[in-house]
């Protein structure tokens, strides 16, 4: 999978795409360990402690979670924050 560039001084809508990019990225990421884990979204969120729709949310690339959100997917996972992340 490429790597994120970053770049100073980003224009608003670059700063939009590449957190949109990022969200996608994340969305597969999150899909693949899942199902790696034979884990169904609503077993993820119980785990997580998170609603099921927002796990849904973040497989769409709807959301952009917050590290401490990322925190409780990776624990509930079972991997590491930079493994979930790693993009």
């Amino acid at each position: 999978m490429a790597q994120l560039t970053l770049k100073a001084n980003l224009s608003e809508s670059e700063n939009a795409r590449l957190k949109d990019e990022y969200s996608k990225k994340l969305a597969d990421k999150l899909k693949e360990l899942r199902a790696k884990r034979g884990m169904k979204q609503e077993e993820l969120a119980n785990a997580a402690t998170v609603h099921l729709t927002y796990v849904s949310h973040l497989e769409a690339a709807k959301y952009h979670p917050s590290v401490f959100v990322i925190w409780k997917i990776a624990k509930a996972l079972g991997v590491s924050m930079n493994e979930l992340t790693d993009l």
